[in-house]
């Protein structure tokens, strides 16, 4: 049997390499016996050696060629993408870099599908290429085990490593390549992971290639969308802004809001009370402001928007705004967020030249994170209409 899976990595090269220690450090993070669901599993390369230590695996993978090589373990075949086996696993493995993918909204549906399938009390693993060997790769002839790995063409530009890997095994050559993937750094990483409903425990080696985390409490939200404002913003928070995948442009009301589980009729009632107190209004966004590390959009008026999350907020008062961190809630639209300086520098410069962008308020959304995944769960209209 040979081919090339979607990505380019070859079937029977893959059918043939073995592990690199990788199988013990997922054991050793992990209970023995755990259940493992093994995302992007491939030809079994894994999967065989944590059988070995004992552990039941499932193993997915989109490449039914790369399947028939796995022996042992329960196998679907299926895009990680959108997967829902209907059971949680005690640990769900995403190895081989797939969180390096070079597609944002790719990557949050990979981390959506972990934090779907680990069980409460599970453990999730994940590989990443280690940001300080990407910031400058060069080009490497190494040997391990009998493999020969040659890294050709190395090249980095800006957030992206482009390259070509050469396999030479048993006197036969393969070559992987070229590909791109996105090098995500400590705190990216940990923004796309919090916002999928996963949060790193701890690194498993000294590179920081491999993390453990664990299931993120379920949350709600209550938020203003502004759909006029994608066009000009929409590919920034894709890129920047770690919620830019799962939820629209928005202006944030109240966060976090009541645990979705308690989000019951009488919260309802009362968010579509608050809401019929308040007409609908005209907002325009005329400005482009700056923290540290974060560039937004100011709303206008903001005292509309403040009256907002003061009525819900004195409801709740055991849930102010931002967990009450802030002595002063800034009310604002989200572009970018922990972007490198020089790419919020481009973005308060070149932002103003789409402004103004104007909408018109008419609705609360209520939003919840259940399971990794936000879903809309009601509208509010203000002033009672509709």
């Amino acid at each position: 049997m040979s081919g090339t899976a979607a990505d380019g990595s070859p079937v029977d090269l893959y059918a043939r390499l073995p592990p690199f220690g990788e199988p013990e450090i997922v054991h050793d993070a992990i209970p023995p016996g755990a259940a493992i669901l093994e995302l992007g599993a491939g030809a079994g390369r894994m999967t065989h050696r944590l059988i070995e230590l004992g552990h039941p695996v499932t193993a997915v993978d989109s490449s039914a060629e790369m399947l028939a090589h796995v022996r042992g373990a329960e196998t679907v075949l299926a895009a990680i993408e959108g997967l829902d086996l209907g059971r949680r696993f005690d640990c769900v493995l995403l190895a081989s870099h797939l969180v390096n993918v070079d597609d944002d909204r790719q990557r949050a549906a990979f981390l959506e599908a972990c934090a779907r399938h680990v069980a409460l009390d599970g453990a999730v693993v994940i590989q990443r290429y280690d940001p300080a060997w990407a910031a400058d790769p060069q080009p490497s002839d190494t040997e391990r085990d009998g493999v020969r790995f040659r890294l050709i063409a190395p090249r980095r530009e800006g957030e992206r490593l482009h390259a070509t890997v050469e396999y030479e095994l048993a006197g036969e050559t393969w070559r992987h390549g070229p590909f791109t993937s996105r090098i995500l750094a400590d705190d990216e990483l940990e923004a796309r992971l919090w916002q999928a409903g996963v949060i790193r425990e701890r690194w498993l080696d000294e590179g920081r290639s491999w993390l453990v985390a664990r299931p993120a409490p379920d949350l709600s939200a209550v938020y203003v969308e502004v759909p006029e404002a994608e066009p000009l913003v929409g590919s920034h928070r894709l890129r920047w802004d770690s919620a830019g995948v799962t939820v629209p442009a928005h202006v944030t009301i109240l966060f976090p809001f009541i645990d979705p589980a308690d989000l019951d009729a009488e919260v309802h009632a009362e968010l579509r009370r608050i809401a019929a107190s308040a007409e609908p209004f005209d907002a325009a966004f005329r400005r482009v402001g700056r923290f540290p590390d974060v560039v937004w959009l100011a709303p206008e008026p903001v005292a509309a928007f403040q009256g907002l999350t003061e009525a819900i907020a004195a409801r709740w008062p055991s849930h102010p705004p931002y967990g009450g961190a802030f002595e002063t809630v800034i009310h604002h639209l989200t572009v970018a967020d922990g972007a490198p300086p020089a790419v919020l520098d481009t973005l308060e410069a070149e932002l103003p030249l789409g402004l103004p962008i104007t909408t018109r308020v008419t609705d609360l959304a209520l939003v919840s994170r259940v399971g990794g995944a936000w879903r809309g769960v009601d509208r509010f209209r203000l002033g009672g209409g509709g």
